[in-house]
């Protein structure tokens, strides 16, 4: 059975680096529909106004650039902005879980965060938020992981064929079982369900500038070419949900 098509991008500076791409999501017209529709990833029901927000935002980086990202966007946020915002300041913005992951502080069933129906001001994610009020892409103050779904990057090193080693990034559609076995334990909205493929322009347009931080200008040039015409030939194709 037909599942995916892949393509895979060398990078232009470097021929150990190889970046391999799900070319039937990114040709897909996914988008994210939070406010519009999507019920949350709680498979009992539970607040959509908390949508994919649940469990937190876990770190990705271990530089403590990510730290230091939302210790800046706090300073800038306040309570008109942020309905959780006095309770980070006074009990702090991260917590570990019980396998030592840290991750943004759970308030009342998602992250703190994450404005819930019942503020006074926008709900939704006030770090989003802070991002359209200063006229700046909303993964500017994003955790790696918000600003990502729902791609997702695995990394794997491999041997090339001079003895050398061959790092290979494979972006693709972040699925339930990307989380790992937890990811079975909800419901994933976003590359499951018919609902969230109503864009009027293909996931790869819409996330250009996630992917250009995700493989640099270069890579996404090449990657552009391809997948336009491959869309060309085969406009026929619908590249609709995976499952």
């Amino acid at each position: 059975m037909l599942n995916r098509e892949w393509v895979t991008v060398v990078d232009p500076d470097n021929d150990h680096l190889h970046y391999t791409f799900d070319v039937s999501f990114l040709l897909s017209n996914y988008e994210c529909i939070y406010g519009n529709g999507c019920p949350g990833v709680d498979p009992d029901g539970g607040d959509p106004d908390k949508a994919c927000c649940i469990h937190g935002a876990y770190m990705t980086e271990d530089d403590g650039s990510e730290e230091q990202l939302i210790a800046d966007a706090l300073a800038q946020l306040g309570p008109d902005r942020m309905q959780f915002h006095e309770l980070a300041i006074t009990e702090g913005v991260w917590q570990t879980d019980d396998e030592g992951e840290r991750h943004t502080r759970i308030v009342d069933g998602a992250c703190l965060f994450a404005n819930r129906a019942d503020f006074d001001g926008r709900i939704g994610c006030a770090l989003h938020h802070l991002a359209d009020d200063l006229g700046e892409h909303h993964m500017t103050h994003k955790p790696v992981v918000c600003w990502q779904v729902p791609l997702h990057r695995a990394v794997e090193e491999k041997v090339a064929n001079d003895g050398g080693t061959l790092e290979v990034h494979t972006i693709a559609a972040y699925e339930r079982g990307t989380w790992g076995e937890g990811g079975a334990d909800f419901h994933w909205w976003c590359t499951e369900e018919a609902d969230a493929y109503v864009a009027k322009r293909p996931l790869f347009e819409s996330m250009e500038h996630e992917l250009r931080e995700m493989v640099g200008d270069d890579v996404y040039e090449d990657l552009t070419l391809y997948l336009r015409k491959r869309s060309r030939q085969h406009n026929h194709v619908r590249f609709l949900p995976l499952v």
